[in-house]
């Protein structure tokens, strides 16, 4: 089995205001990096052959200062950028919720039959971040691997590993940059 690193990046502005980023590419503020440097002290002393990020700063800056602590160079993959929530991103939450009264409703109750204007479902960011876990535990099969991520690819990923309905993952969000350990056999 392959130990994956779920890591949540730090801070950005937009995260404390509540503000949807998806796939625009915020940067990590001044707690995002203290977040993210107190995470890689966190890390230090595990074994890892491997660190993954999406292709987005905010985590790639993240896995940087995680990085550096290992000697390791860091494999970004777009298939681990955030949900693209379309029309959304740049918007407070309580802004896109009343431009998309019933579809934002929708989207809370049940996330798997709706998607954000202009953006993509749950669906399909659970298939494009299969196929990096795919590659990771073939290239992994007993290893320790980091992937820096988002809040929703991470949570998708929980749900995969402890096989969890997708149907759940709000329920699952994490609030801050944390980092959790799991196993993940080989994917099919």
């Amino acid at each position: 089995m392959t130990k994956i690193i779920l890591v949540r990046h730090g801070q950005t502005a937009w995260t404390s205001e509540n503000r949807i980023q998806g796939w625009l590419d915020i940067k990590l503020n001044e707690k995002g990096l203290r977040q993210a440097k107190g995470i890689a002290e966190e890390l230090k002393r595990k074994k890892i052959k491997a660190i993954y990020s999406s292709e987005l700063s905010r985590t790639y800056e993240t896995a940087k200062i995680i990085a550096r602590a290992h000697k390791l160079k860091i494999k970004k993959d777009i298939n681990l950028n955030e949900l693209n929530q379309g029309k959304w991103q740049g918007l407070l939450v309580r802004e896109a919720k009343d431009a998309h009264k019933e579809l934002y409703r929708r989207w809370e109750e049940e996330p798997l039959s709706v998607r954000p204007p202009g953006g993509e479902s749950i669906l399909e960011l659970y298939e494009r971040v299969l196929h990096v876990l795919r590659e990771i535990t073939k290239k992994y099969p007993k290893g320790r691997v980091v992937i820096v991520g988002h809040k929703v690819v991470n949570t998708v990923i929980k749900c995969y590993s402890l096989g969890i309905n997708l149907s759940n993952v709000w329920k699952m969000l994490p609030k801050e940059a944390i980092w959790e350990e799991m196993e993940i056999s080989e994917t099919s």
